[in-house]
Formats: structure tokens, sequence, C-alpha cells
């Protein structure tokens, strides 16, 4: 086997009126991961590799400095491997433990018609204000247990067991639905599909769409009665039609409870509230439909009230 010092020296040797070649070899003989890959890989690495790549070599050190040093990178988020392409050495680019979150999160993650903050909402940070906060958040405290609960329910390696959700309901602006964002972003990174539906706003763009089609609104809804969990945002804060409430409503709950597939919903409605907001509509009082709805949210989800401050009108 080859000593790496020694073929190093031996290039240098050509290049001894060259001093910042020179200093390039020197680093690339002293960082301690291209020993070791050379020390594994020499059997498979063509006799000039490291001649031919010696470009290569040093932009790998360099990246790994600037990274430590919290510089400016060639790649944000990503940290340089060394590998092998046709017996010679090539950096290859690998996100980092937070970007590949956020990769996650972007393909898992479906959200329509939420704030932004909801996209950054994070779940640990969630728990450990609760905890500073005990006093003030205390409100919280039984819905952020709850769901926790859940969280791990879902992300369990051994869970094949229908894994029932929460009906969220409190008034308006203490939390609830950026709770949810910041379960849907810890679901996402977890490799867990979920949706995150702001549901009166669903339910008006279908309307719009009465007169023509559209697929990607379409491809919503199918997408709404299937993924791994759904969580419908500000359930009864639209105003009901019989459309709504059957053609739509009633379609995805039922596919779901068929299914026995996680749901959650948020509302400023408890669950009372709710199944009598359902039962009229604009073509009249229909409780025996309503009933039947709700028995379909009540397989879905356990009703969880959230109390707090209205966080609006704080900021």
């Amino acid at each position: 086997m080859q000593n790496l010092s020694e073929v190093l020296k031996q290039f240098q040797q050509q290049y001894t009126n060259k001093a910042n070649l020179s200093d390039i070899i020197e680093s690339i003989g002293k960082d301690q991961d291209i020993r070791s890959f050379w020390n594994e890989h020499q059997d498979e690495l063509n006799s000039d590799a490291f001649q031919l790549k010696m470009g290569d070599l040093y932009e790998y050190i360099q990246q790994k400095k600037r990274i430590a040093a919290g510089e400016k990178v060639l790649y944000p988020g990503y940290y340089p491997q060394l590998t092998i392409e046709k017996g010679y050495p090539i950096v290859h680019y690998v996100a980092d433990e937070k970007t590949r979150k956020q990769l996650m999160q972007h393909e898992k993650l479906t959200l329509y018609k939420m704030p932004k903050s909801v996209r950054s909402a994070d779940w640990s940070t969630i728990g450990q204000e609760i905890i500073d906060h005990a006093q003030e958040e205390q409100g919280k405290t039984e819905a952020f247990v709850s769901l926790n609960k859940i969280l791990k329910s879902l992300t369990s390696t051994v869970q094949n067991n229908f894994v029932q959700g929460i009906y969220l309901y409190g008034d308006f602006g203490v939390g609830k639905t950026y709770m949810m964002g910041a379960l849907a972003n810890a679901l996402a990174v977890n490799n867990i599909g979920v949706m995150l539906l702001h549901f009166p706003s669903f339910i008006s763009d279908l309307k719009a769409t009465f007169d023509h089609k559209n697929e990607s609104l379409d491809e919503l809804l199918s997408k709404a009665k299937s993924v791994s969990v759904l969580i419908l945002d500000d359930v009864g804060a639209d105003t009901l039609t019989a459309w709504s409430r059957d053609s739509i409503l009633g379609i995805i709950l039922e596919y779901r409870m068929q299914n026995e597939l996680t749901t959650f919903f948020t509302s400023n409605f408890d669950a009372n509230g709710f199944e009598q907001y359902l039962s009229q509509t604009r073509e009249g009082n229909e409780p025996i439909k309503a009933a039947r709805l709700m028995q379909r949210v009540k397989f879905l989800a356990k009703p969880v009230q959230m109390t707090g401050k209205n966080k609006r009108l704080e900021n």
C-alpha cells in the first residue's frame, strides 16, 4: 500500500517553484478525512487520482473550513463528502440535518391558504414556551399534551392501528392554527404526508369553479380524502350550504372514516355548537343530516378545548 504523504511529496517536488500549489498539496496531506479516504479506497483509485483531482480535494478542505467557521459557502445547507467516480475522487454535497428536514417538509406537507407563520411553526419551541410560561400558557397544556401523544403514535415505527385525531376548539386568536401548523411540520419532517387546509377558503375557491373545471382543486379535494393526516382548519367559519356540507365535507369525512385515516379539526365551535351549525343551511334546518355528519367527526377526532389570550389583538 502506498503512503499518501509519499505520493504527495513526489508530486510536490515537480512544482517546487509554485508556492500556492505547494501549500495546497501540504493542506491536502494534513487533512485527516482525506487521509482516511485514501487509506480506505486506495485500491479503487487510479494512480494519478489525487494529482488530477487536486482542485476537488482543495475545494473539499476549504468548504469544510468555511462551514466550521460559519462563513459563506458554495452551497448553503449542504456539506461536502468525497466519493469516487471512474477511479477519481469527486466532491459530493449532502444536505445537512436542517436542510434535510426542510426538503422533507416541502415534499410531505401541503398547505392551503395558511398564514406564512404556520410554515415555520416549531413543535419543540411551542412545548418549551408552555413549560417556561406555565401560568400564562396553561390553557394550551391539554391541547399540546394530547397532540404530542398523537404525534408520538404516528411517528412510532410499530404503529399500525387507527390513530384518532383531535377536534381542537376555542376562541379566536388563541393559537389553534399555529399549534396545528407546528404539528403538521413535525409530521412532515418525519416522512408523514400531511395536509393543512383552511376549509372556508377551500369551499370559497371550489364555488368559484362551478362554471369551469379546475384540475388543481379537484386534485386537492382528492388528496384531502386520502392523505395520511388531514387537518381541517377553521371549520364552521364559512356560510354553510347543503352542497358544502354534504358534497364536500361529508364526502371527505366519510372516506376518511371508512379508511381510518387520522384527521384533525380546528373550530371556534365546541362539538354541540358545530352540530347546530351543520344543521342550519340556506335550504333549511336538517338536524338528522347534521347528527349523521357529527358521528363521523366524533369517530375521527376527540374534542379538546384550547384557551388563552387573543394573540392577534396583542400583536
